[in-house]
């Protein structure tokens, strides 16, 4: 491809206009303090990171005590984290990226270290597929309604502290894809068995941030991140997340973001050729779509070309802040082994995990 490609220009992602099509990945920093107040380090980070790309997604923001992924992770639970919410979007708007934060229930994929001594709540009580195993206890009725109610009060205050927009986490095991998977949801009531029923927890959630983000009176956005499928034996096939898919798509969500190890990967629940990606584009047709999974590289990038709207790009961005800017000549590229923890924005406890 010569000259610049479609992510460098200027992109539309529903009622936004990105100065480009990259997007800093929703990334579990852990760098909140104790209570899941914003930190001088969560605003060092997304100062740096947010300079070169047209999206900056904030990860794993928890809409309730008992939903916190790990120690060190950001709330939005509580009218209290306001400010520091306020502050944050506002650092990463400064540097010409849009804000979105990301919000999320783990369920069972959590420990009482980060629940801060809650009882951990999942669909079913059955242990995590993996991650720390303790034993959850299984959602009720009212719990469940009272959940759907910390995402509406969570869009709220996204709304509120100034972002350009909230994306539900129904990826990566968290609660919404615990509901999906007949590995985690064993329920007999309405919310369980049929997918008619495992779909029913995950949508009611996207209709209630949905409704309550009809209330920003500016321009604010709406996604889902998803895995597409567990490879696990029994696992939530792709074919019935397509299903989710689409009935997201008819409630006008403003884009779908597909959380992949490999940008590359092919189905394992359905025999297709194409690769992941390229099986949900062709599915959902113009509902924007955002991917991610090992982009590194030019190659990469025009290999996406027809498949993505943005591309969301995680460790790349994490060790090379300066990446959109200097990946299509490989002699500049900066190796993680050369950059400090001062140069990615990170403790330098968490520098040795990259």
């Amino acid at each position: 491809m010569s000259g610049r490609n479609k992510f460098d220009r200027p992109t539309k992602l529903s009622q936004l206009t990105l100065r480009n099509g990259y997007c800093l990945a929703p990334l579990s920093t852990r760098t909140a303090l104790f209570d899941g107040e914003v930190s001088r380090n969560d605003c060092y980070f997304h100062q740096l990171h947010a300079q070169n790309v047209g999206l900056d997604i904030v990860g794993s923001a928890y809409v309730q005590q008992s939903g916190s992924t790990t120690s060190g992770s950001l709330s939005v639970a509580d009218d209290s984290k306001l400010p520091g919410l306020r502050q944050l979007a506002q650092t990463i708007q400064k540097q010409g990226s849009k804000a979105i934060l990301q919000l999320v229930h783990a369920g069972c994929m959590t420990n009482k270290i980060a629940t801060n001594g809650l009882p951990i709540l999942a669909p079913s009580a059955v242990a995590a597929p993996h991650g720390s195993g303790e034993l959850p206890e299984a959602l009720t009725t009212s719990q469940i309604t009272e959940i759907v109610d910390c995402f509406g009060a969570a869009t709220q205050r996204a709304i509120l502290a100034g972002f350009d927009g909230v994306e539900i986490h129904g990826a990566n095991s968290f609660l919404l894809q615990q509901f999906m998977s007949p590995l985690t949801n064993q329920r007999t009531d309405e919310f369980g068995g049929s997918l008619a029923n495992r779909v029913r927890f995950p949508l009611m959630v996207a209709q209630r941030v949905l409704q309550v983000a009809k209330q920003a009176r500016r321009p604010f956005v709406v996604g889902y991140r998803i895995s597409p499928e567990e490879i696990a034996t029994g696992g939530l096939p792709l074919l019935d997340n397509l299903v989710l898919m689409r009935l997201l798509a008819g409630f006008k969500i403003d884009y779908l973001s597909l959380s992949l190890h490999d940008y590359q990967q092919q189905p394992v629940t359905m025999a297709k050729s194409q690769t992941v990606s390229e099986v949900i584009k062709a599915e959902l047709g113009d509902l924007p779509l955002m991917v991610a999974g090992g982009i590194k590289t030019l190659a990469d990038v025009e290999r996406l070309a027809t498949t993505a709207d943005v591309l969301a790009i995680g460790r790349q961005l994490m060790v090379d802040p300066k990446w959109p800017n200097r990946y299509r000549n490989p002699a500049r590229l900066t190796s993680a082994k050369q950059l400090t923890a001062w140069d990615t924005g990170l403790p330098q406890q968490l520098f040795k995990y990259l």
